[in-house]
Parts: structure tokens; sequence; C-alpha cells
């Protein structure tokens, strides 16, 4: 892409800011190299020397941040630090063009601040002085930008303006927050596919910033669809990502297929504790409110009442016995892969064949509109014991070959044989490490068990190896275009903001910088890039607003520990949180002074049995934050029935009851309930402000970058994505019928959530707007 040709493009917002001097031709100045003299002339003399001069901080140095790093050193930056944790893997060659094969394990940052100073044009400097002190200068960190004890307010303070170059929501929400306090500007930017947005933050001009509003958020299926009834090819992968953690995992327990006497023992117990609650005690119900004779399903096949384990799990610990055998054994490979092949083709017809005849005939699937069909015993045992080659070593192997059922179970074998053969040193009990969708062995088991759940229960479309990485990766997968673009876009951001700077116009960015778009499609006037002006903040954005926000949970069961570390830390993001009930009932405190066993008592203790009267139903909490100049106030309130309605084939279904861990059943959202007006509901609990009307619970879940709990079964699944990838644009706005004025609506939930357990609603009262759309990559 020509860059320069973009940044020309857009060069129509300048032209309103460019000042009558800088209008006007300026003399070259001798000591500018020739291929600065062109951006010298469009920003004049007096912003080219900013700019040579200026200090600028870069967080990120990947897809977007190697574009940005060499626009920076193309148009003159020569004072530049970045910020980076990641390290350069293969599967970054095709986009991050700073980097080469032989830098693959080195730190990002390192090699693409190495690159991009190599870049810099030297100056025609008279004296020896003055050369160095010009001196271009690419200063990397190799660290997590979320290190307080590194990358603190004062640091950031040190620049004139902050670049965003990150593709996870948990380093934006940081960045965001310092940039904030620290009050230097930031320009951020992200991709999915072929569509892109930038935009500015600025606290002293009044903008939207990065929290105001509803970021994609994971979705979450209930365990009983991954497990009975899938309907999606992400319910079967999510299924096979959970049976490699059965099989190769080095913790069997953690995988969610995975059951034991105690597991049964409380399956049974929770089972006949909800047929007491509902009063069904002569009859079971199902997860779908139908009646089920006289047991109660659990969601996995079991006969709860019973306590009957699967038909799978005993084969299954027998055959991860055998993985190590191949680095043990005296006998040869031939011997010892004939056991193997055989426990595998037992382990296959357990899972695909005993379990399914099993459930069906439990009537699991009475009203289901396709009855699940069991894959061939035929294929199974010709499949496993014979020398039938896996598609995946066939000269004709393509990773968009979609695999036959046969295909997936030679496939699965192999897998099998592939690990045994290679387990080292012998560890039989943790044969592999965890899930990596970067792992060949990974994915090729991930996709073949995937593909034949599907066939089971005619699921389509089937994924081929390439489509099922994406999927089980959560990929969007990124264009090396739309990041070039965006990063000529930031430029130009950076541009009027030192503009302004210079000016000593701090405060009016919102006129003089835009929050452009990058579409897929043309515009009815034949544009790709659309320019609106910044949003204003969201009134109910606690970061920016100080607004009161409303939580609802279980006051009873909750203990402080669990409100601090899934809510405060990993939902609301503050660092080093203290917690106070009242005006100065401090109940929680941490930072650099601070005994941590001062306050460790009170993490263990009930929500409600806190100091200071506790929290139930119409309390409110204050959490402080001064690593990020940060406070909140939020308003509880008691909420312990919960159900999700997940959506099926485009359509809301039957409501179901929350089945996820307690730590899991929260709603956020940015009124604060009132107590006198909380209605009872139904099941005698109060309505709280913020619920779904459906009963979906609401939860501001934002993944990071090293946030992997692949025990909770929640995937990245955008309902603004494509099959191909591609994230869609409304057909109005595509075709440029009417101009975005807006980043997203005020009170859009999640745009990847509709109709999942969790999503944000941050304000029922404004109307719903059609305006643009666009997913940033996180």
């Amino acid at each position: 892409v020509d860059v320069n040709r973009i940044m020309t493009m857009t060069s129509s917002d300048a032209a309103a800011t460019t000042t009558a001097n800088d209008a006007a031709p300026a003399p070259q100045n001798p000591s500018c190299p020739p291929i600065l003299r062109g951006i010298q002339s469009a920003v004049g003399p007096a912003l080219f020397d900013r700019i040579l001069n200026c200090r600028i901080l870069l967080v990120g140095s990947g897809g977007i941040g190697c574009e940005l790093l060499k626009n920076l050193a193309l148009s003159g930056f020569r004072n530049v630090e970045i910020i980076d944790l990641d390290t350069i893997d293969v599967s970054n060659l095709n986009r991050q063009f700073l980097f080469r094969s032989h830098h693959v394990g080195m730190p990002k940052c390192v090699v693409a601040s190495e690159a991009a100073l190599r870049m810099v044009p030297p100056l025609e400097s008279e004296g020896e002085d003055e050369s160095a002190k010009l001196s271009p200068k690419y200063l990397p960190h190799h660290g997590n930008v979320c290190d307080n004890s590194k990358f603190n307010v004062p640091y950031v303070q040190k620049f004139a303006l902050v670049l965003n170059a990150l593709d996870n929501v948990a380093a934006r929400r940081r960045v965001n927050r310092l940039c904030l306090a620290a009050s230097v500007p930031l320009v951020e930017a992200g991709t999915a596919g072929y569509l892109g947005q930038v935009t500015v933050i600025d606290k002293a001009s009044g903008t939207e910033c990065y929290e105001c509003q509803a970021k994609p958020t994971q979705k979450v299926y209930p365990i009983c669809t991954i497990r009975s009834t899938p309907s999606q090819p992400v319910h079967c992968i999510v299924w096979a990502k959970e049976l490699y953690k059965l099989c190769f995992g080095t913790k069997i327990e953690d995988s969610m297929l995975f059951e034991d006497e105690e597991s049964l023992r409380a399956d049974t117990e929770a089972a006949e504790k909800e047929k007491e609650k509902d009063g069904n005690k002569s009859e079971g119900f199902d997860d779908e409110g139908k009646k089920s004779n006289d047991f109660t399903d659990d969601g996995s096949g079991n006969n709860a009442a019973g306590g009957e384990k699967s038909t799978y799990m005993d084969i299954v610990n027998t055959l991860r016995s055998f993985l190590g055998i191949g680095s043990v054994s005296d006998k040869p490979q031939s011997e010892w892969e004939s056991a193997l092949r055989s426990k595998a083709q037992e382990a296959l017809t357990a899972l695909f064949v005993t379990e399914i005849q099993k459930q069906i005939g439990m009537d699991r699937y009475k009203t289901a509109d396709k009855v699940p069909v069991p894959i061939s015993l035929y294929d199974i045992a010709n499949c496993t014991n014979t020398d039938i080659l896996p598609p995946t070593v066939r000269e004709e192997y393509a990773p968009t070959n979609i695999w036959s059922p046969a295909d997936c179970i030679s496939e699965i074998a192999s897998c099998f044989v592939e690990v045994a053969a290679n387990a080292s040193p012998p560890n039989p009990t943790q044969p592999l490490p965890e899930f990596d969708k970067d792992d060949d062995m990974a994915m090729r088991f991930v996709t073949a068990a995937s593909n034949l759940r599907s066939y089971v229960f005619s699921i389509e479309p089937l994924q081929s190896l390439y489509d099922a990485k994406g999927i089980a990766g959560n990929i969007i997968p990124a264009i090396a275009t739309t990041n070039a673009i965006v990063a000529g876009l930031q430029v130009l951001q950076s541009f009027h903001i030192l503009r302004a700077q210079l000016a000593k116009e701090e405060g009016t960015l919102k006129d003089m910088c835009r929050y452009i778009y990058c579409l897929r499609d043309k515009t009815r006037k034949g544009y790709l890039l659309q320019p609106t002006t910044l949003p204003e903040p969201n009134p109910n954005c606690f970061v920016c607003r100080n607004a009161t926000i409303s939580l609802s949970l279980n006051t009873k069961e909750w203990t402080l520990g669990m409100l601090l570390n899934r809510v405060i830390k990993k939902e609301l993001g503050f660092a080093q949180p203290s917690i106070m009930i009242g005006e100065d009932s401090i109940v929680y405190e941490e930072g650099e002074d601070i005994d941590p066993s001062e306050y460790s008592t009170n993490l263990s203790k009930k929500l409600v049995n806190l100091p200071a009267g506790g929290l139930g139903h119409g309390s409110s909490i204050r959490v402080e934050d001064f690593t990020q100049d940060l406070e909140v106030d939020v308003s509880v309130s008691h909420k312990d029935h919960w159900v999700i309605v997940e959506k099926e084939n485009g359509k809301k279904g039957e409501p179901k009851e929350d089945d996820r861990e307690e730590i899991e059943k929260f709603e956020i959202g940015g009124k604060k309930p009132i107590v006198a007006e909380a209605a009872p509901g139904k099941d005698g609990t109060s309505a709280e402000a913020g619920s779904n009307a459906n009963g979906d619970s609401v939860d501001a879940k934002a993944d990071g970058a090293d946030d992997s709990d692949d025990d909770d079964i929640e995937v990245i699944e955008a309902d603004d994505v494509n099959s191909n990838g591609d994230s869609k644009m409304p057909a109005k706005d595509s075709v440029g019928s009417k101009a975005p004025t807006k980043k997203r609506p005020l009170e859009q939930p999640t745009a990847c959530n509709d109709g999942a357990a969790k999503k944000i609603k941050l304000d029922d009262a404004k109307e719903k707007s059609d305006e643009i759309e666009v997913i940033e990559l996180d």
C-alpha cells in the first residue's frame, strides 16, 4: 500500500488547521535530508523542528507497530521509545515486515527498534555537537506495559504523545488510563480484517476515552451445550479442545469432560437441590425445561441421580498411561504402537459411538431437530488399526481440505502415536503442555475431533484445519494492508497533536483531529476512509467521568477475595486497589507501603459479613487506585438466581439455568440501583438495574493477551464477523448513504455478544442508532 498516497488523501483535515505562515512556501533547512524535505514543506519549519525533537512513546511492535515504526522513522521522528512484551513467532513473518526468520524467538521491540533506527534519515548537520544532539534514539523496553513499577504516570508524562499498536483489551485499558492520568494525548488504533479505525483520546479536549464504550467480550457457552447438545461448529471445536486436555493435558481434571466420583457426587447433589427448589420431586427436568422421566440429566449424559459415569472416562485414563510407552519400552515401535492403536480404537468408540448411543437411549435428543448418528464402527476399526495414511501426510494435502470421517479417525490415531513416540523424558501423566493453536499436532487433533463431532450431530459447515485454527485461537485474520493504512493515519493525527502543542492550543484536539474509519467497501462517493468528529465522552464511563457503576452478584456467596480478583482487578482493571465501605472504612488496601497481611483476614469473608455493616443489597463501595489516578463508586445489588438464553440458529432458545461457577455469575452496568424501587422477581429476588429483560447475565469480561482461562468455555465469537473472518459493516453505511457520527451507540451491547450469556449494557435510556460499527481487534 502506498502510505504516502493515503496521507495525501486525508490531508484535507490538516488544511483546515494550517496557519498562514505554514501555508507559505518555507525555505529549506540545509540540515534536512532530501527524503524529508517534502514533509518539511508540507508541515512548515516550526512543526518539522518539533517532529525532530519531540519524544514519542509507542506501545506495541506487532502488525500495526512495525508499520508505525517505519512511518515514524521516515517522517523525521528521532526520539521514540517502544514497549512490547511479545517475542517473534514464525506466524508473524508474513505481515510484520521488520522481522526475518533468524529473529524468531527474539523480543519484537528490540528487533523492530533496530530496524527502524536504520531507516531514520541522517541529518546533514554542520557541527559535531549539533549532530550528537540530534542523533536518533529508538529505545526498546521488553516488558509488560501493565508493570506499574516501570511504566507509570510519571513515566508517561515525559512524552509529547503516545501511540497505541496493541492487540488486547487489558493493555489498551492500561495505556488509556495512564494517558488520562498523565494528561498526555493518546492515538488509538485497531484493525479487524479489512476494517480499521483510528481515534485520538485527550482528557483536556473532552474526547471519548477507550473505555467509554463496550468492547467485544468472550461468549460463554453453557457446559451442557458443549458436552451434549452442540449446534454450531464452534461448540464442536471447544469440545475438541477439552478432549485434548483430557487426553494430553498436564492436569486431566482441568478438562470439563473429566469425571471422578467426587464430581459425580457433586452433580447428583446439585441436581437434587434443583429438583427440590423447583418443586419437581417426582419428575426430573432437563436444562431446557423438558420433562425427562425419572432421572435428572446433568448435561454430560450421566444419570446424575444414580451417579453413573460416562462410557469413556476409564478408557481415556488407560489411554493416557500408554502415551509414554514409546520412550520406556524395549519393544520395537511396531509392537507398542499396535497396543496403543487398539486402545485408541476403544477410546474413539466410547466417545463417538457408545456415549452417543447411551444418550439417545436416555431420550436426550427426543425433541431435537436431528438425532445424532454415531460414527461407523467399521471406520473406527479400519482407520486405527491399519497403515492408512492420515490426510496431513498425503501428497495432495492442503490446510484448506475438508476431511472425511475416516480421515479424521486416522489423523487422531496418528496424533496418539506421535505423542507416545516423542514422549521425553518419560512422564505418562504429563506428556504435553497446554493447548497451543500454533502447535501442529494440537491443531490436527482438534480439527479431526471437532469434525467427527460435527459428523455425529450433522453440524455444518465442516472446518478445514485452517478454519479450525482461526476459531480455536479466536483469530480474526490480520490484513497487512489494513495495518499499513491505520498506521499512516496515526502519524497524520500525531502531526495535528504536535501542531496544537506548538501553538499552545491544548484542549482543542476535538476540532483538529478526527475519528477515522477504514472501510472494506467504498462509500457512495468512492471513499474508503471515512473521517468523523471525535465522539463525546460517555457520561456513564467510570474511567473518564467517575460515574457510579452497578454490580449485581450473590452477596451471600461471594467473598471479598472473589470480588477483588474477578471484578475489581480482572474486570475493571485496577492494579493496586483500595476498597472502602462508606466514607472511611477500609476493608482492603494495596500499595508499596501497605502490609498485605493487614487486610488478608477479610479476603475469605463473605461480602455480607465484612466489617462496617458488610455489603448487601443497596450497599456501595469506593475503589481507588492511585497508580492510575482512578476512583469509582460501585453500587452493589444482591442476585442469587441466574438464567441464560443462548442463541441457536439465529433464534433465542429457551431460558436455561446458569451452570457456571459462582465466580462467573455477576452483572456490571452503568446505573446505580435504588433500593426502594427494587421489585421482587418471581423467585423472590430483587430486580436489579442493568439486568436484561431475558435474564441474561451481564458481564464486562475483556480478555487480555496472556489471559488463557481454558477452564471457562469461552470463545470470542463476533456476530460482526463473517465465516471468512472479515468483519461486517451495515449495508447502509457501506454504500455511504449516511456518514457515521459515533464510534458505537452508547447503549449498544458488546457487538459480538448478542444473545450470549455475558453482555455490557451501558445505557438503556438512549435510543438505538444504526450508525456504523467497527470491531477493534483484541
